[in-house]
Formats: structure tokens, C-alpha cells, sequence
């Protein structure tokens, strides 16, 4: 019975391969910031996290991690505001005949033009990639401190897998199947939230530590989903470079010193 709602109702309202449609949930801008200016920020924090990044790593500069958490903590804020602002610009939806709240239309030809679009989608790469690169960063520092092996926090990376494949094939299959685009991406969000739940709970019983192991899980978490929504609309955007975009995500690394000052 559940699950013929469910389906009645992703008939009726789908296309939405991204959460903020699915979970039907937007806000009115209340700050009253222009569609651009966050964007816009976003591309600036990632160069910010991309060169602490590289300074932490590479010029052993471990005094910028309070920095580093405070760049991906407005990055995470900055696209939650931004992907459920109910003020964005609209695209023509022909499955539906009406007009949808685009979050990528700086991605999308048929609004910005083909040549501001196909830069729109290299630099959001970018700042998905960095975004990325950032937050597992961090996590591995979390897991780290807690005194885990190297083998154990690169776990996380599994669900990274699971969560980028998820959302490319959902976003590429919407394309041309709306209705199995949603049903993909109800899967591979529901698988995503069990990993991390068994993650939390095998690194529970590894350092008998569960409020640290609560809080890296949750960090995991908020952050993955925002990088997805922003992933969802670099895909969705050019269709044609799906495979290139893909690739670049799956290369996302940790570069993580692990003898660190406790």
C-alpha cells in the first residue's frame, strides 16, 4: 500500500532527480539574495578550501584545519540555502508541461546560452570536486584523532562510490525516464543512509568512543548530501561530458598525513 503511494505520487510529481524536489521542501530566499551570488561564493570557498588543502598537505601547515572546518562549514550552509531556494531560476519541464525550479540554470543552454553554460558546468566541477576533496579531508582528520587505522577511515570512500554512481546514473536517466530517474535516486539515497549507519556503528564498536563516531557520521552525511545535489547539476547540465564529470569524481582522494600532533 506504501509503496503504491509512493509510486502514485512520484508519477504525478516527477520529474525531480535532486532532494530539494524530492523531498518537496523550498524556501523564499528570505536573505533576498540574488540566484548568482551564492554560486558565485561557492566557486570562492572552493578555491579557499582548494589552497588550504594544499598547504595542510603539502606545506605541512596543520595550524589551518580550524580553518578548513570553517570553509566547509559555509560551503555545506551556503548550498543547502542555495539548492532549496524556492526563487531560482525556472526551465521548461516538457514531461510535466510546466515550469521547474532549476538549481544548475547556469549549467542549462536553454537558459544562460551554450557558452556561459558549458563554463557554468566546468567551474561547478570544480567547486563538486573540491568540495569533495575537502570534506573527506576532514573526515579522515576526525577519524584519525579518534586513533583509527588508515585502512579503516578510507572506508568512507565506499560510500562515496556508491553515493556518486548513485546520483550520476539517476541524473543521466531522468533525461530520458523521469519516473525510473526517481525511483534510482530513492534507492541510492536509502542505501547511502544505511552504509553510513553501519559505518557509525562498526566504528563504534572499533574505539568505544559513540559521540565522536555520531559526530563524523553526521558530518559525513550533511556534507555528502550537499555535495550531491551540486554533483546532480553538473550532470544534468551537459549530458554530452557525463563520462568526463564522473570520471573527476571518481578520482577524489585523501592525501592525509597520518602521524599528526593529537
Amino acid at each position: 500500500m506504501f509503496l503504491q503511494r509512493l509510486s502514485d505520487y512520484i508519477e504525478a510529481n516527477a520529474p525531480m532527480s535532486n532532494l530539494p524536489e524530492l523531498l518537496g521542501i523550498h524556501h523564499g530566499n528570505p536573505l533576498g539574495l540574488h540566484p548568482i551570488a551564492i554560486p558565485i561564493l561557492l566557486l570562492v570557498l572552493a578555491v579557499a578550501m582548494h589552497v588550504t588543502v594544499y598547504r595542510i598537505n603539502y606545506k605541512d601547515s596543520r595550524k589551518l584545519y580550524p580553518l578548513l572546518y570553517t570553509l566547509v562549514g559555509l560551503a555545506v550552509v551556503c548550498t543547502y540555502y542555495y539548492c532549496f531556494s524556492g526563487d531560482l531560476p525556472l526551465f521548461e519541464d516538457w514531461d510535466l508541461h510546466r515550469k521547474e525550479i532549476s538549481v544548475g540554470w547556469f549549467c542549462q543552454k536553454n537558459i544562460v546560452g551554450f557558452g556561459w553554460a558549458l563554463l557554468g558546468e566546468l567551474l561547478l566541477t570544480y567547486v563538486v570536486y573540491i568540495f569533495m576533496t575537502a570534506l573527506m579531508q576532514l573526515v579522515a582528520r576526525m577519524s584519525d584523532r579518534m586513533g583509527m587505522a588508515e585502512s579503516q577511515w578510507l572506508e568512507w570512500q565506499y560510500v562515496v562510490f556508491v553515493i556518486l554512481l548513485g546520483a550520476s546514473i539517476a541524473g543521466v536517466v531522468d533525461m530520458f525516464a523521469p519516473i525510473t530517474g526517481v525511483w534510482i535516486m530513492l534507492v541510492y539515497q536509502t542505501l547511502v543512509l544505511l552504509m553510513v549507519v553501519a559505518k557509525a556503528i562498526v566504528d563504534m564498536v572499533r574505539t568505544h568512543n559513540l559521540g565522536r563516531c555520531l559526530a563524523v557520521a553526521l558530518c559525513f552525511f550533511v556534507g555528502i548530501e550537499a555535495v550531491t545535489m551540486l554533483a546532480i547539476e553538473c550532470i544534468e547540465g551537459n549530458i554530452y561530458i557525463f563520462i568526463p564529470v564522473v570520471f573527476i569524481f571518481a578520482t577524489v582522494s585523501v592525501h592525509y598525513k597520518k602521524k599528526q600532533e593529537r
